[in-house]
Formats: structure tokens, sequence, C-alpha cells
């Protein structure tokens, strides 16, 4: 339906909605429009790597989904002296990741999807506490945006109604489906640790053992809810685990006192993988021919391409990626 044509918007009616957690009626009309029988095109963020390995994995995509939450920390109890999770923070995080997600999966649902494919997560902190502690007391105002492409995929196993969300790529669930293998859920868990007096007891140089310890504890109540996560959704491995380490020195709160905290924070996200039902296991796996353009370098230590590398050799190796990528789209074709 074209905008000009389209019925007045209960905005307080969609406003109702949004504050239940929902999504925009003017967002659930236009996806009723991208998945309905009329559409022209889908939007994508999709590389072209992307797109046509997922089409090779048998995942038709419908559109581009969202989901987006900004979230209030009110003021936290003072936790001056004390070493240990800051339980309103780190639920703050969770909560307002999860209502994004939630938003996500709604719009997936709009759209009939069986899953959401590489999505992507953003996080920033729009206000930061103003009263200490470095801002972490409360009073921050947090976004956190989830991105992905909604996909048709028969061949993933879940509930009706309930699309599997994933931030693997097309490359990795082109991988994943060569060996039997289907993704189950996305996980995802935040950790805020607190470390009174970190350099209490020490001199000299050395292992900082109060800093040390903190973030092997923060790192260990993550891991816990992951693994809790991946129990839940009846994974058999977490694969493309992402996990982000913040840690700064904060004042400790006391006037005139010399010996500062640290303040940890620990995010992990991944996804649950699992065997699907009855398929066999390859016993040689093809190796995607766009490989090469899909390899984010930095991210893969074992891969270097050495200075010395001859100009020659790499122009030839780009002319036969660019010749097996024209014969796969004309198979596709």
């Amino acid at each position: 339906m074209s905008p000009r044509h389209r019925a007045p918007l209960d905005l307080r009616a969609s406003l109702q909605r949004v504050a239940q957690g929902g999504i925009p009626l003017r967002a659930q009309e236009r996806l009723a429009e991208e998945a309905g029988p009329n559409r022209r095109l889908f939007t994508s963020d999709l590389s072209v790597s992307e797109f046509l390995l997922a089409r090779d994995a048998r995942c038709e995509p419908i559109s581009q989904v969202m989901g987006s939450a900004i979230f209030h920390v009110g003021q936290i109890a003072d936790y001056k002296g004390e070493t240990g999770e800051i339980s309103v923070i780190s639920d703050a995080h969770r909560q307002v990741r999860h209502r994004a997600l939630s938003r996500l999966f709604q719009e997936a649902i709009c759209v009939g999807a069986d899953a959401v494919i590489g999505a992507r997560l953003k996080e920033r902190m729009i206000t930061m506490g103003a009263r200490g502690k470095g801002g972490d007391d409360g009073g921050e105002v947090l976004e956190f945006t989830v991105v992905g492409t909604a996909v048709r995929a028969p061949w993933i196993t879940h509930a009706p109604g309930h699309p599997i969300v994933t931030d693997l790529s097309g490359q990795d669930l082109w991988a994943l489906a060569q060996d039997g293998y289907e993704p189950c859920g996305f996980l995802f868990e935040f950790c805020q640790y607190h470390v009174w007096h970190v350099m209490s007891g020490f001199s000299g140089t050395g292992d900082l053992v109060n800093a040390s310890s903190g973030i092997d504890t923060a790192r260990s109540i993550v891991a816990r809810k992951v693994y809790e996560q991946a129990i839940y959704f009846q994974a058999e491995f977490v694969v493309g685990s992402d996990i982000s380490l913040d840690v700064k020195e904060v004042p400790c709160g006391y006037r005139d006192c010399e010996l500062n905290d640290l303040d940890i924070r620990l995010s992990w996200f991944g996804t649950g993988i699992r065997r699907i039902p009855k398929a066999a296991q390859r016993v040689q796996a093809d190796v995607p021919p766009l490989i090469l353009s899909m390899m984010p370098l930095g991210r893969h230590r074992d891969l270097r391409l050495d200075v010395e590398d001859d100009a020659d050799d790499i122009e030839r190796a780009a002319e036969e990626a660019s010749e097996i990528a024209l014969e796969i789209d004309e198979g596709i074709r």
C-alpha cells in the first residue's frame, strides 16, 4: 500500500505496544507488505558472499529486521568497600538486550521467517551517570540495537512461530549445513564486576592478584549463564563466541583515599548449534569458493599475507576468484 493511502496511525495504541515490549504499528504494516504476495524486493544486511552462500544453503532472504531498546538504569545503593557483581547494572544490560532481541524476534515472526541470520549487535551509552564512581552508580541511559536478515529455511528445526536468531554469517551457516549442523539459539550474557581497592596490599612489580581474580570471577559468572542458556536451547556446541572485556580504574568513593577500585565489564555473544535430525555427516565437506572474500583478517591469527608475496601471484589469485564467482552466479541462475 502506498504511504499516501495508508490508514491514519493510532499513535496512542502504537506507543502502548512499544511500552509493553512490542513493535510499532507502522513497523508491523511495513513488514506485512514486505512479506506479502505483492512484494517487489527485500532489504538485507548480507554481503554478496553471504547472500550467495546463504542461498546455496537453502536460505531464502525475506527482509531486513531490527530490534532496538533504550533503557534507564536507576540509582544504585552504595557499594563502597565491597567486591562483587553489581547486579543492578548487569541486570539492566541483560534486560535491554533481551528487549531488543525480543523486538527483532517479533519482526521475524511478522514476515514468517524460519531464522534470522547475520545478526549484528551494537550497544552504546547515551547518558553516563553523574554521581561519581566513574558513572557506574546508576543514572545511565543505554541503547542496544540488533539488525539481521530474516530468511526462510525449512531445514532449520524450530517450533512453529519461533524463528531461530543467530549471529552466524551466511558463510558460517553454509559451512555448518554442509556438515549437518543447524543453529538452535542465540546466547548472550553480561556481567559488571567491581573490585574494591585493587592495589591494596601490593607493592613492587608483579601480578595484580585482585584484578586478575576479579576478571576470572566475572568470566566465570558469564560462562555459567551462557552454559545454562545452551542447555535450554538443547545445543551441542557454542560457536562464534565474541567475548568483550573492558577494565577501567575508578575512584573508590572515599574522600582523600589514594587507593582506586576496578570496574570490569564482560559481555559474551555466541550461537548454539546442534546436529540436524537424521542428517548424515559428510566425510569431506566442500570449501566455499568465495572463502577468500569473506575472511576478516585480524580475527584469524593463523592467516598471514607476507609482504614478500609476489604481486603477480596475488593478481592471478584475484582473477581466479572472480572467475569462480561468475561460475557460481551462472549456476544459480
